[in-house]
């Protein structure tokens, strides 16, 4: 801590906040901020940011909302992988239907596995497969 100088305000900046706590102050971040000014604590940055600061300090953190929106956001993520890779096996085994039908009709009007190669792009051993 005492290698970074920001780090070390910021620590210091927190002990302002709990000073504050402790002495029981009516607007405990307001104060601490102002304090922290005061003293050359985080001064430029507080200077320009102290109201942000003041309000993102002033949302409570609510660990059970975080992990409910985390729980939602994967879930979502993963409905839409789900729903990419159903999609994607569907048409895959819909071509693979196609290409079965296409191979039974063929055979049954005489093609040869040969000229239904041709015709349909696969190799003999998938027109022997999918003829099976």
């Amino acid at each position: 801590m005492h290698s970074c100088h920001d780090l070390e305000q910021y620590v210091q900046f927190l002990q302002l906040v709990e000073e504050a706590r402790a002495a029981g102050h009516k607007h405990t971040l307001k104060w601490a901020i102002q304090e922290a000014v005061r003293r050359n604590i985080l001064r430029d940055y507080l200077e320009r940011k102290g109201g942000e600061v003041l309000s993102i300090l002033m949302t409570e953190y609510d660990y059970a909302t975080d992990m409910a929106v985390l729980k939602e956001e994967a879930y979502e993520d993963g409905r839409e992988e789900g729903i990419s890779i159903g999609l994607e096996r569907g048409l895959a085994q819909g071509a693979y239907q196609k290409a079965l039908e296409t191979v039974r009709r063929l055979v049954i009007r005489g093609f040869s596995a040969e000229d239904i190669a041709d015709l349909t792009g696969l190799d003999l051993l998938q027109i022997e497969e999918l003829g099976d």
